[in-house]
């Protein structure tokens, strides 16, 4: 319980921040990414890393407030979800 409060507490801002900074990310720590160039277009590394952040701060918050064990019993055991508490 208090894990995945803390998961949510450390991922959501941390997602922001990666969409907020992403220039400098890019700049100063990771260059350019080959294959989001590739198939994201020009700006595609700058891209990429903002739909990074975004998935960070949309799963942190699924997983802070139980949505998380829900959709993952549904993908990975479609029948046992149903037994879920």
């Amino acid at each position: 319980m208090f894990g995945k409060i803390i998961f949510g507490l450390i991922g959501v801002p941390s997602g922001i921040v990666i969409i907020i900074y992403t220039r400098y990310i890019v700049e100063q720590i990771t260059g350019p990414i080959g294959f989001a160039e590739r198939y994201m277009g020009g700006a595609g590394t700058y891209t990429f890393v903002r739909f990074v952040g975004v998935i960070i701060f949309i799963v942190s918050l699924l997983v802070m407030f139980g949505f998380g064990d829900w959709i993952y019993y549904a993908i990975v055991n479609p029948a046992g979800s149903i037994l879920v508490e």
